[in-house]
């Protein structure tokens, strides 16, 4: 089989799918976001010199554009790592098929790079260099410029798969090298160091001058990523034919939560799933390196906007969304079991008291160290986490109730996930209304009213919480059955 055959198998196999109908919603949804975020990359990129001639007068743009492209690829490398769907598991059943392993690597790679990931900096590149290089530059120039840039995507494309392999494959040695790499071409151009500025200006300033050795460095390396990233691959769907899924070598997670009263039992059991299982430790950890990052970004900029509603409003979200959005899909396997041991009441009610702790703790935690750079900022944090304990560990409990349908496995990667986003980003986007709404009218009315939000949340907790718990309820059945992958009813659809 050649790599269309493989490709053609893949797309009728999508199209004949019995979940055509949510794999098209999801589509849609996708493209839509696309374009939304395509049409501000694109804007940027054209208003680009307008924007530097506003913040650094006096700079060329084209000049300060090519001294930090080669620390934004390597910033798009982490990003791709983090959201880019990487679907290796799905294409186990053509490993019966008679098709070379190099061509299903190769087919992974295709479909991987399809992506907005992808789609996004093509546009804004496209923009830039219909705007700021095709000014004052040749012809000649304008298209080595272009060929750079696009072998500096497709690097890191490669990249990024070779770090999803490396990271599936425990190979932490070559992960952590390529990971110091990645992060110090960002630190390095963030903390201002010549060398890496010097260097990206060279690589991207030199096809503009007609010099093509700048060109060929880049041809070679993405070349030789991709030799070693299908390498990698094919490796994998040797040793992995079992993919993610496979759990006979792995610590089974056990729900012996007999001999435990009250809520701690229920406490103790989502505590042990978190830290003995891979994906929701994988989706925490993430979470906790980007708070790191807020909290560094808020002790820097003490006062400013993103100090006072963006960053605290983001920082109780990180940990309590990445987890929760999967509430009670975590224990799909074991559902019954749990179900049978508790009843969904207590379920409920232990589940708010951990999500509780993954949106307000954080907040909690930051405050000291927030207020130490200016002890204002200690107001926003309290009326966060009163905002994030009445208002979104309720939103999140009541939705993951209403979608999840489909058994998440704890042990599988959270990088080898393939539901993709969607459900993160329409949660945050939901949560954010009242915040945005209440910013309109200034910092004081932001602080006040998403204090007041949060305190009429806690306070009201006796009348939505019993609603949950009988949501949860009427719905247990659906959810058993979704979660072993049976037939739902039409009224039971969570779409």
């Amino acid at each position: 089989m050649t790599l269309l055959d493989v490709l053609r198998h893949r797309w009728t196999r999508w199209r004949r799918s019995t979940t055509l109908g949510r794999s098209l919603l999801t589509t849609v949804l996708v493209v839509l976001a696309g374009v939304h975020v395509g049409g501000w990359a694109v804007a940027l990129g054209w208003f680009y010199p307008d924007i530097v001639a506003e913040v650094f007068p006096g700079r060329d743009p084209l000049r300060l554009l090519n001294e930090h492209l080669l620390s934004g690829m390597a910033g798009l490398v982490g990003a791709r790592f983090v959201l880019q769907r990487f679907d290796a598991g799905a294409w186990r059943s053509l490993l019966c098929l008679p098709v070379r392993r190099a061509t299903l690597a190769r087919a992974i790679q295709v479909t991987s790079a399809i992506s907005l990931l992808t789609l996004v900096p093509l546009l804004g590149l496209a923009a830039l260099a219909a705007r700021t290089v095709a000014s004052g530059t040749s012809p000649l120039g304008v298209a080595l410029w272009t060929a750079a840039a696009l072998l500096a995507v497709g690097m890191t494309h490669f990249a990024c798969v070779w770090l999803r392999v490396a990271w599936i494959r425990r190979r932490w040695s070559g992960f952590l090298g390529a990971s110091a790499v990645v992060l110090g071409l960002v630190g390095g151009d963030f903390l201002g160091a010549t060398v890496i500025q010097e260097a990206s200006a060279w690589l991207f300033g030199g096809p503009l001058r007609g010099s093509i050795g700048a060109l060929l460095v880049l041809a070679v390396g993405t070349v030789t990523l991709a030799v070693v990233s299908t390498a990698a691959l094919r490796r994998y769907t040797y040793e992995s034919v079992g993919g993610p899924d496979r759990t006979d070598r792995r610590r089974r997670f056990s729900v012996d939560i007999e001999g435990r009263e009250g809520l701690s039992s229920l406490v103790f059991l989502e505590g042990a799933l978190i830290f003995r299982n891979r994906g929701p430790r994988e989706q925490l950890l993430i979470g906790s390196g980007t708070l790191a990052f807020f909290v560094y970004l808020i002790v820097r900029d003490a006062l400013s906007v993103f100090s006072v509603g963006m960053a605290p409003f983001l920082i109780g979200l990180l940990l309590s969304v990445a987890y929760g959005q999967f509430a009670f899909a975590w224990h799909g396997k074991h559902f019954d079991g749990l179900l049978v041991r508790v009843s969904p009441g207590r379920l409920v009610r232990g589940t708010l008291v951990v999500l509780t702790g993954l949106a307000a703790g954080p907040l909690i935690l930051a405050m000291p160290v927030v207020a130490w750079a200016d002890p204002f900022l200690a107001a926003p944090m309290a009326a966060f986490a009163l905002y994030h304990a009445g208002i979104t560990v309720p939103t999140i409990v009541g939705t993951g109730i209403l979608w999840n349908r489909n058994w998440v496995n704890p042990e599988q990667s959270r990088f080898t996930f393939s539901g993709g986003p969607i459900r993160g980003m329409v949660l945050m986007a939901l949560l954010s209304v009242p915040p945005v709404l209440l910013g309109l009218g200034g910092i004081p009315v932001l602080l006040s009213g998403v204090a007041v939000l949060g305190g009429l949340g806690l306070g009201t907790v006796s009348l939505w919480r019993p609603r949950l718990e009988a949501m949860l309820r009427r719905r247990r059945h659906a959810m058993l059955r979704g979660f072993r992958g049976g037939w739902l009813s039409p009224h039971e659809w969570h779409w």
